[in-house]
């Protein structure tokens, strides 16, 4: 990626970032700042259906054998107890 790229704004006012830059950040989406008179910073936004990859690809391991445990009476041999809803 090439530092001091060069964009130009069409007559509609829209940005074009170059395709390199875009293809790094790999987001559509941006919060626009203007951090003076001369300089305009785009921060890269993750969305709500990037946070929701981001948690599909989670993958869960454990004990298979854990797996399959009664948890009420894990609770019993703990020590925990059943508390009514108010």
């Amino acid at each position: 990626m090439g530092v001091g790229e060069t964009a130009s704004i069409d007559e509609r006012g829209r940005i074009t970032i170059p395709s390199e830059i875009r293809k790094t950040i790999g987001k559509k989406e941006f919060k626009v700042e203007l951090l003076d008179k001369d300089t305009i910073i785009l921060k890269a936004v993750e969305t709500r259906d990037d946070q929701i990859k981001k948690i599909m690809n989670i993958k869960l391991t454990g004990d298979p054998e854990k797996a399959l445990t009664d948890f009420s009476t894990a609770k019993d041999r703990y020590g925990g107890r059943h508390v009514e809803d108010p």
